[in-house]
Order: structure tokens, then C-alpha cells, then sequence
């Protein structure tokens, strides 16, 4: 009971985490507008995320592999202090970004967990607790794409911070009970930082799959982040944060399913082939005509297939690879990843201009995606 009751209060959190990500995002240009700040101030709101996540990703990484417990305990307390302290001061931008940044600070811990918890306290359904894990990950973004314009009209900017504050309570309180009462199994870790790093660093899937991911993660970051400005110009920014939205409800439904039959018929290899060839085609198409109907479409399928990668590739670390690196191959994947998603949301704004390069732009990540998938090996 006290193992399910912590997976239930860390899912809560990462939910938190990932709603306290994008809150902004849906609204940006009318949350500009009451702060009195440019439409890119509020979008480096959501760019704090994955900045610190690069910065912090390795070291997260080696601390869950020498004191599980203490150091996602940490990135559990950051999460829901950030997302409560948030109303004290709602419309002050230096108050937000303090809060973004803590909460940032947390989310390193948090989803470079999935394989370590997963391989501690439930080794015998891995790809499950993966899955759920992973699951309210992309929940907490649904939350706040789908529903952050429409609670903002209705309700303003208080109203907008209140519920995500609730969940980050909740998640704190659930977490923090069961945590003091369950003993969490640690793994010996005898070498050197120094030592783990040049191990994990000297595994060429590592960096293929944290390329592939990093590519992956920069396409949807992309498109929490600048999706309903790109859009605006040609007057469909409405949509923006329902098509992303739905996209994500699509690929919720592909992560509670696709990543078990993948992974217990070792197809991994060629599903991360076979969504990044897909992905292609959705965002060239995109590019040729941009329609209301395209994007309420065509985005959302590329959710349901893209989005069960991401639990793959974790499920994949915490299968092929010894329980002693799992904190620190994750940190590692996060790391290469991060590296493309920070660079690619700062180059985006170049491409925000029109639709047309906008989608041309991330069809082009795509293409690279693909390339670097043909390099992983066939038999997993």
C-alpha cells in the first residue's frame, strides 16, 4: 500500500511539474499584456525548464544513484513549494520567474526517477510503473495547454495559479507521508563520479537515443512554447493550445498501451523509426497549407505515436542496463537531449514569423531524428 500511496504522491508531483512548466503558454500573448511584459518574456517562462534541466540533468542523475530517496525527495519538495508560492505575489514577473526557476530546479529529480524508481520498488513490472509515471508527465501538460486559455478568461490570473497550486499540495503531502514510512531499497554505488560518467559517456546508444529524444522533446517543447504565437499570425492562435492539447490526450492513450506490446515484442528500434518517418510527413504537410482542421488533426496524431517513445526509451534504460547507472544514463540521455531542446526554442524564434517556416522547421528536425534513429541497433 505505502509503495503504491508514493508512486501515486510522485505522479501527482510530476503532474504539478509539468502543469507548472506551460501555464503561461496557452495565453502568452494576453499574460504578456497584463504583466507588462513582451510575449517572449512570458515564453522564457516555460524556457527556464529546460534550461535548468540541461544544467542539472547529469548531477541529478548521479545523486538519484547514491541517495535515491534524499534527492527525489528534494525535487518533490522543490516541485510543490514552487507551484504554492506562486500566489502569493500572482501578477509580479520577477515572483513567477523566482518560482519557474525553483520549480525547475526540482524537475531533474523528478523525471530522472522514472527508470531508478521503476528497477527499486517494482522490478518485476518495470514498463508499468514507467508508464504511469510518464503518463501524468504528459497529463500535467494537457491540463495546462488545454484548459490554461479558457481558465484565464474566465478566471484571470489567480484562478489560473490556484488548482496547480492544490495538485502541487496534494503531491507534496501524499509523497511526504509515505516516503517517511517506506524503506526505499538503494543501490551500492562503489566507483567514482568521474569513473560512472566515463562509463556511461562510453555507450554509444546513450547518445543516440538522447539525440533522438532530445529531438523529440524540442518538437513538442517547441510547440507548448511558441505554438499559439506562430499560429496568431494567421489568426488561429485559438487553436494552438487545444491541438496540443489533444495531441497530448491522443498520446496519453498511446503510452498506456503501445509502450507494453513495443517493448515484450523488442520492436523499439523500429517504432522510434517508423513515428519519426511519420512525423515528417505531418509537419511537411503542415508547411505546405496550415489550416484549422489540419492542425486540430494532424498535430494530435503525431501525439499518439510520438509521445510512447519517451517511456520506451526509459523502459529501454532500465531493461538493458546495470541498476547502479540507471540515475546516471538517464541524466546522461537528458543531458544530450536538453542540449537540442534549449538550443532549438531559442533558434525557433527565428522561424515564428510565418507557419509555413515554422513547420518547415520542425519537419527538418524530424528528417535529422530519423537519420539518427537508422544508427540504433536492429534487435531491440
Amino acid at each position: 500500500m505505502l509503495r503504491r500511496l508514493l508512486v501515486l504522491g510522485l505522479a501527482i508531483t510530476i503532474f504539478a511539474s509539468q502543469a507548472i512548466w506551460v501555464t503561461f503558454s496557452p495565453a502568452s500573448s494576453l499574460i504578456a499584456s497584463e504583466l507588462g511584459v513582451r510575449k517572449e518574456a512570458v515564453g522564457m517562462l516555460a524556457i527556464t525548464f529546460p534550461t535548468l534541466f540541461l544544467i542539472l540533468t547529469i548531477p541529478s542523475g548521479l545523486l538519484l544513484d547514491r541517495n535515491f530517496k534524499k534527492w527525489l525527495t528534494i525535487g518533490v519538495i522543490a516541485t510543490g513549494l514552487a507551484g504554492i508560492l506562486r500566489l502569493a505575489f500572482p501578477r509580479d514577473y520577477s515572483w513567477l520567474f523566482a518560482c519557474q526557476v525553483l520549480a525547475g530546479v526540482g524537475q531533474p529529480f523528478l523525471l530522472n526517477s522514472f527508470a531508478p524508481l521503476a528497477s527499486r520498488l517494482y522490478p518485476e513490472r518495470k514498463e508499468t510503473i514507467v508508464s504511469i509515471l510518464s503518463f501524468s508527465m504528459y497529463l500535467g501538460i494537457i491540463y495546462a495547454l488545454g484548459t490554461g486559455r479558457w481558465i484565464y478568461k474566465a478566471h484571470g490570473l489567480y484562478g489560473l495559479l490556484l488548482p496547480i497550486a492544490l495538485v502541487s499540495l496534494l503531491g507534496l503531502v501524499l509523497y511526504g507521508y509515505a516516503s517517511m514510512k517506506i524503506e526505499m531499497p538503494e543501490v551500492k554505488v562503489e566507483r567514482s563520479v568521474i569513473a560512472e560518467m566515463r562509463e556511461v559517456a562510453s555507450i554509444r546508444e546513450l547518445w543516440l537515443l538522447g539525440i533522438i529524444l532530445g529531438l523529440g522533446v524540442a518538437l513538442f517543447d517547441n510547440m507548448s512554447i511558441w505554438l499559439e504565437t506562430v499560429l496568431a499570425n494567421v489568426e488561429l492562435g485559438d487553436v494552438a493550445g487545444p491541438s496540443v492539447a489533444l495531441s497530448l490526450i491522443l498520446g496519453l492513450a498511446g503510452v498506456a498501451v503501445i509502450p507494453t506490446i513495443i517493448t515484450r515484442r523488442s520492436k523499439r528500434t523500429m517504432y522510434i523509426r517508423g513515428v519519426t518517418l511519420f512525423g515528417i510527413i505531418v509537419y511537411g504537410l503542415l508547411a505546405v497549407k496550415t489550416t484549422r482542421l489540419g492542425t486540430l488533426t494532424l498535430i494530435p496524431a503525431i501525439g499518439l505515436l510520438m509521445l510512447p517513445a519517451y517511456p520506451i526509451i526509459m523502459e529501454w534504460i532500465s531493461t538493458f542496463y546495470p541498476k547502479r547507472i540507471h540515475g546516471s544514463a538517464s541524466g546522461f540521455i537528458g543531458f544530450v537531449s536538453r542540449i537540442f531542446t534549449v538550443a532549438l526554442a531559442m533558434v525557433a524564434v527565428v522561424f515564428i514569423g510565418s507557419p509555413h517556416s515554422y513547420f518547415a522547421f520542425l519537419a527538418s528536425l524530424t528528417m535529422i531524428a530519423l537519420i539518427v534513429s537508422l544508427l540504433l541497433p536492429r534487435d531491440k
